[in-house]
């Protein structure tokens, strides 16, 4: 996915105001209240709009994007479901609990554990969702590499001392060599590949009734929507690994091979 340009903040005269003000010592309070505002978060509502954030270290607002906004994930976020609930909250006087129910869930108590689900925490000086995980520095990562190699480096035994031990395991692994290879090898290729494996499986369809819990009913439907696959694929899948996992692994490899 191509990177997606940060929004660039809009400076109108209302915007240059209110920055005059709060760089003149007023509170966001007082400005707020000059500008007639009900409360100083429906001031921060018109200044989300126009790409601004409130920095509580500085006291002013700044540009969106100095403080890895939501407002330059919310067009390459590829959970539709995600997007609507910042855009909402993006709008002046927007409140989390209205928010939640527009978008579909039960209450904001719900909507704040599935934003977490992808990524996403409360931040109360933007007033919205912004993503958990800022990117990490290529120094810092490049640092954490060379500090893996050493200690794996320093950790290696010089000779033969305490490979013994392991002895056991190597020859269970040589001996299950081609069970562990059909068992594993496709759901290593899969998560390779990033592609979900597809079964065509021979016979008659029929109808299923499932009870599960909305949360998980409601992952379904994201997941579905989001990856393009059906829910019968989805639970196909989900059963298959299920099964080749937990005991079944002849009778899943013989319904493979009668459909292959």
């Amino acid at each position: 996915m191509a990177k997606v340009e940060p929004l660039e903040p809009i400076y109108d005269d209302k915007v240059k105001k209110i920055l005059q003000l709060l760089g003149e010592g007023f509170s966001r309070e007082e400005v707020a209240e000059q500008f007639r505002y009900s409360t100083y978060r429906s001031m921060d509502g018109y200044m989300n709009r126009k790409n601004f954030l409130w920095d509580k270290t500085r006291g002013t607002y700044v540009p969106a994007d100095v403080l890895n906004a939501p407002l330059e994930t919310i067009v390459s976020f590829q959970s539709d479901r995600v997007r609507r609930v910042v855009m909402e909250l993006n709008k002046e006087g927007a409140d989390p609990k209205e928010t939640a129910l527009k978008v579909g869930f039960e209450n904001h108590i719900e909507m704040a554990r599935y934003m977490k689900s992808k990524g996403f925490e409360w931040s109360q000086e933007a007033g919205n969702y912004i993503s958990a995980s800022p990117p990490t520095p290529k120094v810092a990562e490049s640092a954490a590499t060379v500090s893996i190699d050493g200690a794996q480096e320093s950790s290696l035994p010089t000779e033969n001392d305490g490979l013994e031990k392991y002895l056991p395991l190597l020859e269970w692994l040589a001996t299950n060599k081609e069970a562990l290879q059909s068992v594993c090898l496709p759901s290593v290729l899969a998560i390779l590949s990033g592609q979900i494996p597809r079964f065509t499986l021979k016979g008659t369809f029929v109808t299923k009734s499932v009870h599960m819990t909305n949360p998980l009913d409601q992952m379904v439907r994201d997941f579905s929507k989001e990856k393009n696959i059906n829910q019968r694929e989805i639970f196909e899948v989900a059963l298959i690994e299920f099964f080749q996992k937990y005991g079944y692994e002849r009778e899943t490899h013989a319904l493979l091979e009668t459909n292959a």
